[in-house]
């Protein structure tokens, strides 16, 4: 492993920002141009997308990797709680809660299970494999918690210590580590897209289906 192939990863994660532009168009001209309720949901969640992916890039490139990774978990957030308009019985319903600043927790699915975040990681993981690990790993970096304390003691003995304590570092992590969280930004971004663009082919139906009742 070597930072080039670390930068490569980099890279492809950039490449992304461009990736949720597209997103945004081709949603806004689906379905002849209607305008849906879940339309300013999903460019919202494509807006914070990219916001979270400049934000890692930045943090990355300044070795701050302790608090990038939590941005890893709030990318993923973007894709459950998109996910959730798949499994209520009316979506536009459940954007405008969501619009009025209503909890998404507080909303019902089909089956009458609260959208809690736990629950909609298990529902997704029966479309990505691996997801609720990638949940339960970075709700770690967010909340304060073990993950916190290893990169504050160094992994090699110096002289006669056992440890080193690093107060004011954030870099403390192996090239491995930065890469294994560099490649789950990069997988939990294309699943925040894939989820967004389910939407796209859902409008186009519901505008046929309005069409179909305007003649």
């Amino acid at each position: 492993m070597s930072e080039e192939y670390l930068n490569n990863i980099l890279d492809q994660i950039s490449d992304f920002e461009n990736e949720f532009i597209k997103s945004s168009e081709r949603i806004m001209k689906a379905g002849n141009n209607k305008l849906f309720t879940l339309d300013f949901v999903a460019l919202s969640i494509n807006n914070r997308a990219i916001s979270l992916i400049k934000g890692y890039l930045t943090l990355a490139k300044a070795d701050n990797y302790l608090t990038a990774v939590s941005l890893v978990r709030l990318q993923l957030d973007n894709a459950l709680r998109f996910f959730a308009s798949t499994l209520v019985e009316n979506s536009s319903d459940f954007a405008e809660h969501f619009i009025d600043g209503k909890a998404i927790r507080d909303y019902t699915d089909i089956d009458g299970k609260k959208l809690t975040d736990n629950y909609l990681a298990k529902k997704l993981e029966n479309y990505f494999s691996g997801i609720k690990e990638v949940y339960e790993k970075t709700c770690g970096y967010i909340h304060f918690s073990d993950r916190h304390f290893f990169p504050t003691i160094t992994r090699e003995k110096i002289k006669d210590l056992s440890m080193q304590v690093v107060i004011g570092g954030s870099g403390n992590f192996t090239i491995e580590e930065k890469l294994d969280f560099s490649k789950t930004m990069m997988e939990v971004s294309k699943i925040v897209l894939i989820v967004v663009e389910q939407w796209k082919h859902e409008k186009i139906k519901l505008s046929e289906i309005y069409d179909g009742l305007k003649k």
